[in-house]
């Protein structure tokens, strides 16, 4: 990862709740902002971090399940799972700042394993998330259907719109963590037009391969779709659940931001993620209020 996204998942540990609670501290860069408040699928991806974290510091040692078969069966099935869906709820707006995240065991399994993780900035809870922990798929998929990548290349082109200098940096400022290319023929608001709730584009970090853990960060990387209905401003999430699918390929990924019914109070927004490959690896799906005055 480039060195702001290693700080932005350096996490210390500062209290343990006994054998199934432990609290990490972690600091905010204003780069992971959008506006003056902290960027939701980054805090997500944050969230997802300490919950792999945890399950690894609440997961007895080697040494200590030496004489129990069984456990060290569990602790062998735990070291594989990473995040594979992360449901987070926004109370109120974190700040760029340090932040506390709070995680509790819920559930534990060989299967699958249910964490709770609150993000909490000055005494108070600002997201609160539920995050399932499981092996992420490797083998061939069952069935793939079309999807509105379709047809996407693999790498952007030059016609891309870069989020280096161009005005949506006046806002996004993950800039200096990210390689951020929007489809110029999906983000017709450049261009003093409106269009369709849809918004096509590549991200990657830069100067080096995705992880899982970007992946959450990509399934909230579009501007908001409502932009291309003329719907400005800022448009704060209410909820947002993140599925990853698999370990991302080396390269960009590719992702679509798409909206089915956009209300005259909330909207809903899916994301779909691919990878250099083609193969998915991350879907989200968050609903969010259609900015205030609209």
């Amino acid at each position: 990862m480039t060195a702001k996204l290693t700080e932005l998942l350096t996490l210390t540990e500062v209290d343990r709740g006994g054998p199934d609670a432990v609290t990490y501290s972690a600091h905010i860069d204003p780069t992971f902002t959008i506006g003056p408040k902290v960027h939701g699928g980054s805090l997500q991806m944050v969230v997802a971090k300490a919950a792999r974290e945890a399950l690894t510091a609440l997961t007895p040692s080697p040494a200590d399940l030496a004489a129990d078969p069984a456990a060290q069966k569990f602790a062998d099935a735990t070291a594989a799972m990473i995040p594979v869906a992360i449901s987070s709820d926004y109370l109120t707006a974190p700040d760029a700042d340090d932040i506390d995240l709070v995680v509790k065991v819920l559930k534990r399994g060989r299967t699958v394993t249910v964490l709770r993780v609150d993000a909490v900035q000055g005494g108070r809870t600002m997201v609160t998330s539920s995050v399932t922990m499981a092996r992420p798929d490797t083998d061939p998929s069952h069935h793939s259907g079309p999807t509105v990548l379709d047809g996407t290349p693999v790498e952007p082109p030059a016609t891309g719109i870069t989020l280096d200098g161009s005005p949506v940096a006046e806002v996004n400022h993950l800039g200096s963590a990210v390689d951020l290319v929007l489809d110029s023929e999906t983000f017709p608001v450049v261009r003093g037009e409106t269009g369709e709730p849809l918004v096509r584009g590549w991200i990657r970090p830069k100067g080096l391969d995705p992880d899982e853990y970007f992946s959450v960060l990509v399934c909230d990387i579009s501007p908001p779709v409502v932009m291309n209905l003329a719907l400005f401003g800022w448009a704060p999430t209410v909820q947002l659940t993140t599925y990853v699918r698999r370990h991302p390929a080396p390269g960009w990924l590719r992702f679509a931001a798409t909206s089915t019914e956009v209300g005259p109070g909330m909207f809903e927004e899916d994301h779909l993620v691919v990878d250099s490959t083609g193969t998915v690896v991350a879907q989200s799906r968050q609903l969010a209020l259609i900015p205030a005055g609209r």
